[in-house]
Formats: structure tokens, C-alpha cells, sequence
């Protein structure tokens, strides 16, 4: 049997790629019905190689991409464990079809069925527990959303935070092209609200089925009867959302703006309190105080001199030890 699915992960597995879906099945008219459970979930499918790990090779996984329609040929359900989705099958490939990821076509695949991620709140799965799941593919729109580098880990060091359903989780990237993205510029992706995320189950590992995060898919609209508002950004470029949520976002720094910053810095606002102050995000703040604190002054003829480096040093020194005693001080309240 022959099968249809919306390419939703391209991720990383073990050498190879991950791809991954939600089954459609393609109308004479052009449009695509979405395959679903009895419960109402989205059907999802996972093509897997006949390798130990199922790891689709990279130089056929290289042309699918994040909403493709991809068609599977003589398709057979292998399942494994939770990994309910996998499917062996003879040939895939790419079917001509523009599909727009917009908001209220990504609400029609959304997972509402379960509120914890993959059955269990932390951030994997006992193997001993595993079988307790008949899934491990979900697509989701979190709330509070950001993505980070833990530089003191070794392996799965670019991770993301959020909440679902209340619940916050911790969860390692394994998207390509995202963190692609991110690691040209990280403090673009302090506030990921308004994105949605694929999230798969990892293959068993020192007794573990770890959660991933595959995919992350930024919506390509805003409904066309809606005005842009702070609380739904997702169809907006990412400076586009900024200055609606900041009001001097991307405004250049003035000279009483800079002076201000280092002062509120030495008595001790946190950065959520310059957010505010500035009008301006955290990594806006962040990036500028690194830059005040990093380069000395220039003289009027562009070249900095040692007496002026000496002296803007000397000023850090003063405005550093100045917020360390106020640290000192709300510790010691604290204790």
C-alpha cells in the first residue's frame, strides 16, 4: 500500500536523519484530508531503514523538507515499542504541492489529546515503563518558549525551554536547520512565543527513551481578520514582533541611554527590570552591557589611548564593586 504524508521532522538520529509526518491523503481537488486516530489525534508516520537504529542516510534525507509532501511506496507497519509510527517501505519521494504553514492549518494537526508530554512529566521515559505508550511523535504549541546553549554539557548542549499544560520541560534540539539558525545568533531566540514544536521519543539509551525536541516550525501568518496584537505574534518576522513588544527595539543606544544602563546595572536592577526600563528585550540589554563593559572609550580622533583605557577601567572596577556589596547585601537579607 502506497501512503501520503506532510514532512513535519528532518531531525538527527544517530548519524543519519529522522523523518518523520502526519499521513494525509491527497483529493482529487487538490486539497489534502488529514488522516486521524479514533481518538481524534493526527495520524503520524515514521519510515525507518532496516539498520539497527532506523536512521534514514543523509544523502536521501538531504532533499525532504519541512512540509513537503512526500509519498511512500509498498509501506509496511513495523512498529517498535512506543515507536507505534515506523514504517518500512520500498521508495519516497517528493510530490509537487505548495503547502502554506499557516496557524489554522498547523491547529488542525496539533496533539490535544494528551497534556503531559509522552505520558511521564520528566524529561524521559523509563524503558521499564515504555510500554505504557502508544506514540512518540507529537506536534504542540508551548507557552513561554526560548532556546539556549548549556555550554557545561558535553553532548545535547543546545536545548529548549517551556511549558505545556503547566508543566515546564528541558528538552535537547535535534532540528538541523534550526539550530543552524541559532548558533549564528543565539540571542534571537530568547522568546520563541507564538512557535509550535514537533517533539519525538528518542530510541532507548542507558535504559532511557529520551524526549527531543525535532522540529521547530514558525507559523508563515497571522489570520487575515486579525489586527497584530501582542498576544498573537506568531505571523510576524521575528523584528516585527520586537518592536511591537518593545517599543525602542532596534532604536540605536544614546549616550544618556548608556550611562543610564550602567548605572541602574550597579544598583542592582535584574534584567527583567532594564527589560522595562529600556523598552527594549534581554538580549538587547544583555548585548549592550557586554559592549559597555568589553570596550574602552574612544578618543575624539577614533583611537583609544592608555590613559582612557585606564579610566573607563578604572570606572568598571568602581560601578562592579558597587553591585557586588548590593549582591552582598540581599544574600545576607535573604539568609
Amino acid at each position: 500500500m502506497d501512503k501520503h504524508f506532510i514532512c513535519l521532522a528532518n531531525s538527527y538520529k544517530h548519524g543519519g536523519r529522522c523523518i518523520a509526518g502526519i499521513e494525509v491523503v491527497p483529493q482529487s481537488d487538490g486539497s489534502l484530508t488529514i488522516v486521524r486516530h479514533e481518538d481524534g489525534r493526527p495520524r503520524w508516520i515514521r519510515p525507518v531503514s532496516m539498520s539497527a537504529n532506523g536512521e534514514i542516510p543523509n544523502h536521501l534525507a538531504e532533499s525532504f523538507k519541512i512540509f513537503s509532501l512526500v509519498k511512500l511506496y509498498d509501506v509496511e507497519p513495523c512498529p517498535d515499542k512506543a515507536h507505534t509510527e515506523d514504517v518500512h517501505c520500498s521508495r519516497m519521494e517528493i510530490c509537487p504541492f505548495d503547502l502554506l504553514p499557516t496557524k489554522s492549518f498547523l491547529n488542525q494537526l496539533l496533539d490535544t489529546l494528551h497534556k503531559a508530554i509522552f505520558y511521564y512529566r520528566g524529561k524521559a521515559i523509563p524503558a521499564t515503563i515504555i510500554d505504557r505508550l502508544d506514540y512518540s511523535l507529537m506536534l504542540i504549541q508551548p507557552k513561554n518558549v526560548s532556546a539556549y546553549c548549556d555550554e557545561e554539557r558535553e553532548n545535547s548542549k543546545y536545548r529548549m525551554k517551556f511549558t505545556y499544560f503547566g508543566s515546564n520541560y528541558d528538552l535537547p534540539i535535534t532540528d538541523p536547520v534550526f539550530l543552524e539558525q541559532f548558533k549564528k545568533n543565539p540571542e534571537k531566540y530568547d522568546d520563541l512565543d507564538g512557535v509550535y514544536l514537533v517533539l519525538s521519543l528518542g530510541l532507548e539509551f542507558e535504559g532511557f527513551h529520551f524526549k527531543l525536541v525535532a522540529t521547530v516550525v514558525f507559523p508563515n501568518d497571522l489570520e487575515a481578520t486579525e489586527e497584530p496584537q501582542t498576544s498573537n505574534l506568531c505571523g510576524l518576522s521575528y523584528m516585527e514582533r520586537q518592536k511591537l513588544l518593545h517599543s525602542n527595539a532596534y532604536a540605536k543606544w544614546t549616550p544618556n541611554e548608556d550611562s543610564k544602563l550602567l548605572e541602574l546595572l550597579a544598583k542592582g536592577l535584574s534584567t527583567k527590570e532594564l527589560v522595562n526600563e529600556f523598552e527594549r528585550n534581554e538580549g538587547a540589554i544583555r548585548a549592550r552591557i557586554k559592549k559597555l563593559t568589553m570596550e574602552p572609550a574612544e578618543s575624539e580622533n577614533g583611537i583609544s589611548s592608555d590613559e582612557e583605557t585606564l579610566a573607563h577601567l578604572i570606572k568598571l572596577k568602581k560601578e562592579i564593586e558597587k553591585e557586588i556589596e548590593i549582591l552582598r547585601e540581599k544574600i545576607n537579607m535573604k539568609s
